[in-house]
């Protein structure tokens, strides 16, 4: 019974290994505009689950982007597992954005009021449908946080509405900062 459970448990290692392993060559068309210094987001270190539930929301059209839309569409759910799995298995780009140690104070402080840290966790790595945004990309975060603002894109409730927070740049930025 043991060595049973012993192969089970390295059956689903190799396994997931290879979803990884496949995905790899799945994810360089996203690697175009998935990378440091672009519009889109960075997607090294994302959790699985949340990047699953997003490109398949691309797909469907849950989350309208033309560009993402037909990029995804072909996409069996197999594929947006495998990418997936690909891009959380990935570490985290960082150190690639120089930032303002005021502009990063300040959205420090303001992170810490508003209590990101309880669903995106004390080092913003995130997990399991919650997003990482340490080291995200700026712009990308001031978009996305513009976006839940107008109501584009939907956030679970927040203390303050995203609508009413005026210095999402200083905010953006103190993800940027971190590792």
């Amino acid at each position: 019974m043991r060595a049973l459970l012993v192969f089970a448990v390295l059956f689903a290692s190799v396994d997931a290994l290879a979803d990884a392993k496949s995905g790899e060559k799945k994810a360089q068309l996203c690697l175009l505009c998935h990378k440091p210094r672009a519009a889109a987001p960075l997607l090294e270190a994302q959790p699985s689950k949340y990047l699953v539930v997003a490109i398949t929301d691309y797909k469907t059209g849950k989350r309208p982007e033309p560009n993402m839309k037909t990029n995804v569409e072909r996409l069996s759910a197999r594929d947006i597992k495998d990418i997936a799995d690909y891009f959380a298995s990935r570490p985290a780009v960082t150190g690639v954005y120089a930032t303002d140690p005021a502009t990063v104070a300040a959205g420090d402080k303001r992170v810490a009021e508003m209590k990101c840290a309880a669903c995106h966790g004390a080092t913003f790595a995130g997990a399991e449908m919650v997003p990482r945004l340490a080291g995200q990309t700026t712009g990308y975060l001031i978009s996305q946080m513009e976006a839940f603002a107008a109501g584009r894109r939907a956030h679970p409730s927040i203390e303050t509405p995203f609508n009413k927070i005026a210095d999402v740049e200083a905010i953006a930025t103190y993800f940027t900062s971190l590792k």
